[in-house]
C-alpha cells in the first residue's frame, strides 16, 4: 500500500502534506529551481516575498518591523523581506552580530540592495524589541545540527522574553529541521512560514509548538522539486482522507464486526467502557468488554448495548473478529493472566489486535521472547498505540529520547514489534511496520491540547479497533482512527473550548463523523 491509497486526489496534489528531511531540501532545491529556470537568488527573493505575504495577512496593520538576521541564507531572506517592507513605507531595522559584516553568495547580494535603500541595520544588543509591531526571525535556518552558538543563544533567549509577535522564517531558530528539537533552545514563534517542502519537525512533538501556527510556500518550484525528491511522510487529517464506504442495505450487526475489548481490572472500569463505547459509535456490529468480575456495573451502567463477560475467555475470543486489550488492565495477577491467556490463543488463532496502555507495559516485559515474537509475526493485523512514556519502555530507553526524534522511535517500535505504531501526542504519528521495503508513514495535522486529558487514548484505541473489526488494514485503520479522533477533539474545542474538554465528549462528534456529517 502506498501513502496515497488513503488519501483523496485533492489532497494527493497538495505539496503542503509532503514531509521531506532538510537534507533532501538543501541537496535537491538548487536542481529544482534549475529545472524551473530559476536561479538561486530568484528563489531567495520569492522566499522573501512570500514571507512578506504571509506577515501582512496575520498582522495588515503592521508599522514596524524588526528583522532578526543571521549569517547565511535564512538571513538573505529576511534582508529582501525588509526591502519589500521599506518599500511600502514601513518602519524596518535589521539587527544582526556585525552590521559591518558581508554576507556570502545569494545573501551578500540581498544585504547589499537593502543597503542601497539606506536601511538601518544594527548590533543585537542595541535595540528594544517592545517598539515593534512583529520580529521576523532570519537567524538560523534548517543546516543548524549542533549547538547553536551562545552569542545566538542568548539573542533566543532575548527574543523569547518579548511579548511582540514573531514570525520564523523557514523554521524558528535553533531548531533541528528533522526531529524539531530545540539546540538547546528555540525561539517560540507566533508564525512560521516554510518552504519549498515541509520539514519533519515542524510537525510533530515540541517542535509543532516552537512553530505556532505553519504555513507553507512552495516557492514556484514545487512541482520540480517533487520531481525528484522523496517524500518520507505524509501529514493527513480527516478531510484529506477517501470517505467511507456506503454500508450494504442487506447488511446485518455480524455484517460490521465483533469486537471484544479485553480490560477493565478492578476498581478501573472506565477506561474499557470508553474503548467499548467508541468503537460503537464508529460503526462495528457488536461489542463485547471481557472485564473483572467487580467492573461489570461500572461497565454496564447506562450502555446495555455493550455486552459483558468475565469468564471464559477462550470463547470470547472465538466468537470476536478483532480484539483490543490493554485500557483498565493493570499490572495484578489478574492483568498477567489475562494478557498470557489471549496470547496462548493467538499462538493457535491469529486475530487482528490493537494493544494499548498497560497491555504495551505487559508487552514490553516480553519484548525479547522469542514465542512472543513469532506470535506478533504471525497476526493478520497489530496496532500499537503508546504515549511517549509506553513507547520508552517497549523501546527500553526513557521519554526523552523518544521525544527526541519521534520519528525514530516510532520506526523502531514498528520495526521491532513487526507493528503499526501510533506514537501518541501533538502531531501523532502513524508508522508502518518497518520491515516493509519503504517504510510507510502519516503525521495528523489535527487534535488540540484540550485532548491532553484522562481516557482519550483509551477513546483512541477503541476507534481503531472499530476500523481493524469492519475489515480495514492495520495502516487504514490507525489513520482513520487517529484522524478521525483528532477531528472529533477539535470540533469539540471549536464548540466549547479546549479546558474541561472530557473524553467522552468526543462520542457524538465521532458518529457524526463516521457518517460524513
Amino acid at each position: 500500500m502506498t501513502l496515497t491509497n488513503l488519501l483523496t486526489e485533492q489532497a494527493v496534489e497538495i505539496l503542503a502534506h509532503k514531509i521531506v528531511s532538510s537534507e533532501q531540501v538543501r541537496t535537491i532545491e538548487p536542481k529544482a529551481a534549475q529545472i524551473a529556470g530559476c536561479t538561486m537568488f530568484e528563489l531567495m527573493q520569492r522566499a522573501g516575498e512570500a514571507a512578506f505575504k504571509v506577515l501582512k495577512q496575520q498582522w495588515p496593520n503592521v508599522q514596524n518591523i524588526i528583522v532578526v538576521a543571521g549569517n547565511g541564507n535564512n538571513a538573505g531572506d529576511g534582508y529582501v523581506l525588509a526591502k519589500l517592507a521599506k518599500q511600502q513605507g514601513i518602519n524596518v531595522v535589521v539587527i544582526c552580530e556585525q552590521p559591518k559584516r558581508e554576507l556570502v553568495g545569494d545573501a551578500k547580494q540581498a544585504q547589499l540592495e537593502w543597503q542601497k535603500l539606506e536601511g538601518e541595520t544594527l548590533k543585537f544588543a542595541e535595540q528594544n524589541y517592545s517598539q515593534f509591531d512583529v520580529l521576523v526571525d532570519a537567524l538560523l535556518g534548517t543546516g543548524v545540527t549542533g549547538e547553536v552558538k551562545p552569542t545566538f543563544q542568548a539573542v533566543i533567549q532575548q527574543i523569547n522574553r518579548t511579548n511582540i509577535p514573531v514570525l520564523s522564517i523557514d523554521l524558528p531558530s535553533g531548531m533541528n529541521a528533522n526531529t524539531g528539537q530545540a539546540l538547546p533552545i528555540c525561539i517560540k514563534a507566533d508564525v512560521t512560514v516554510t518552504f519549498v517542502a515541509t520539514k519533519p519537525g515542524l510537525v510533530s512533538g515540541i517542535g509543532k509548538d516552537f512553530c505556532g501556527k505553519l504555513t507553507f510556500a512552495d516557492l514556484k518550484i514545487g512541482t520540480e522539486f517533487f520531481d525528484i525528491a522523496h517524500s518520507e511522510a505524509q501529514l493527513v487529517d480527516w478531510p484529506m482522507l477517501q470517505p467511507l464506504q456506503a454500508r450494504p442495505v442487506h447488511g446485518n450487526k455480524g455484517s460490521f464486526g465483533k469486537l471484544l475489548c479485553i480490560g477493565g481490572n478492578q476498581g478501573m472500569p472506565g477506561a474499557i467502557r470508553l474503548s467499548a463505547e467508541s468503537a460503537l459509535r464508529c460503526g462495528v456490529g457488536l461489542v463485547k468488554v471481557y472485564c473483572h468480575e467487580s467492573s461489570i456495573m461500572g461497565i454496564s451502567a447506562g450502555r446495555p448495548e455493550i455486552m459483558l463477560t468475565h469468564k471464559n475467555l477462550e470463547a470470547a475470543l472465538d466468537w470476536c473478529h478483532c480484539i483490543v486489550i490493554g485500557p483498565g488492565l493493570g499490572q495484578d495477577d489478574w492483568a498477567h493472566q489475562q494478557f498470557s491467556s489471549l496470547f496462548e490463543y493467538l499462538k493457535h488463532h491469529p486475530k487482528p489486535l490493537v494493544i494499548d496502555a498497560d497491555g504495551l507495559n505487559l508487552l514490553a516485559a516480553m519484548a525479547d521472547d522469542s514465542d512472543m515474537q513469532n506470535i506478533l509475526a504471525c497476526l493478520p493485523a497489530l496496532v500499537l498505540t503508546p504515549h511517549p512514556g509506553e513507547a520508552s519502555r517497549l523501546l527500553n530507553g526513557n521519554i526523552a529520547k523518544i521525544e527526541n526524534d519521534r520519528y525514530l522511535a516510532s520506526q523502531n517500535i514498528a520495526q521491532r514489534y513487526q507493528a503499526t505504531c501510533v506514537l501518541k501526542g501533538a502531531g501523532t504519528i502513524i508508522q508502518q511496520n518497518g520491515s516493509h521495503q519503504e517504510p510507510q508513514c502519516f503525521v495528523c495535522k489535527g487534535g488540540n491540547p484540550g485532548m491532553a486529558t484522562a481516557g482519550m487514548g483509551d477513546l483512541l484505541t477503541g476507534v481503531i479497533g472499530a476500523f481493524l473489526a469492519q475489515g480495514f488494514t492495520s495502516q487504514q485503520a490507525a489513520v482513520y482512527g487517529v484522524c478521525a479522533h483528532a477531528e472529533a477533539g477539535d470540533r469539540v474545542a471549536t464548540q466549547y473550548g479546549q479546558r474541561g474538554m472530557i473524553a467522552s465528549d468526543l462520542l457524538q462528534p465521532l458518529r457524526a463523523i463516521v457518517n460524513g456529517l
